[in-house]
């Protein structure tokens, strides 16, 4: 019992962490930061907390091959995540851009089905249409900025939810094998070496600055990560994925309060209508998993 409560901690601070990002990204966008710094930093030192964390368990030794194969796919889903991410957010405002990285479930839905060949339910279509409904009042409604949609942040913004999409899968396999901390060592590291070559650091930083990178890169590429994989090893991966639902609706009312960003009655509608789909998707999977 403590460790399946304590696995729904875990789940619920990964959330919290995740959240900060708004908060974290308008700071550093005002301070002339691009997404490519801010991702490149994010990934950098997340690297380099979960390395010290990995060799305090002298389990970061693995097999040459699965460090090249980590590193690799950590170019897509660490380096490409975080960056398409970050772009969504710069373009479109911070909430929009979380949301539409929460369209992640229905990417998974829609995978199920074209490739895995699974059958999916009208519950589960209905869903995918929901979300897509929710998605075109978003996006139509100028985001959370309230101007003029960026076709490029809207494109941004579907992809970070396609590529979160398929860090599920690969993490919960090689889960089985290695510790979050190894995995996410060289994930990282290998997110971190593919936006090196394409940055220039040509902003001051200030003190501020830095103590604002450095949180990014605790709270939001360390800890949150580190607690998402400790709450899989508790509870299902299903249970994780609804409680993890609480990051978008934080990390909005983030920069609603704090930064006065805002969505029109259209944006809340399809805010509201994402949300709904993937608390539906959630249930029909648990519902899968429990039958």
């Amino acid at each position: 019992m403590i460790r399946i409560s304590s696995g729904y901690g875990f789940a619920v601070l990964a959330a919290f962490c995740w959240s900060l990002m708004t908060l974290f990204s308008k700071i550093l966008f005002a301070a002339g930061l691009s997404p490519l710094e801010i991702s490149f930093w994010r990934a950098s030192i997340g690297c380099i907390c979960f390395g010290i964390h990995a060799s305090y368990s002298y389990s970061l030794k693995i097999k040459p091959s699965r460090a090249l194969l980590f590193m690799l796919w950590g170019m897509l889903s660490i380096g490409g995540l975080f960056y398409v991410f970050f772009m969504s957010m710069q373009y479109n405002g911070a909430a929009m851009g979380e949301i539409l990285l929460y369209t992640a479930p229905v990417w998974v839905a829609v995978f199920s089905r074209f490739i895995s060949r699974e059958v999916v339910s009208r519950r589960r279509w209905l869903a995918i249409v929901v979300a897509l409904v929710g998605v075109t009042f978003v996006c139509f409604s100028g985001g959370s900025l309230q101007t003029e949609t960026s076709a490029t942040g809207v494109s941004c913004g579907l992809a970070s939810g396609l590529i979160y999409a398929m860090q599920y899968p690969f993490f919960k396999y090689w889960q089985k094998q290695y510790s979050t901390e190894v995995l996410y060592t060289y994930l990282q590291l290998g997110g971190s070496l593919v936006l090196l070559p394409f940055i220039h650091f040509n902003v001051p930083y200030s003190t501020q600055t830095w103590s604002v990178v450095v949180m990014t890169a605790l709270f939001t590429g360390y800890m949150a990560f580190w607690a998402y994989g400790q709450s899989l090893k508790r509870i299902p991966q299903v249970h994780v994925a609804v409680f993890c639902n609480l990051e978008p609706i934080l990390g909005t009312v983030w920069v609603c309060c704090f930064f006065g960003e805002n969505f029109t009655l259209a944006g809340w509608a399809g805010f509201s209508l994402i949300i709904l789909a993937v608390f539906m998707l959630s249930l029909e999977l648990k519902g899968t998993n429990d039958s």
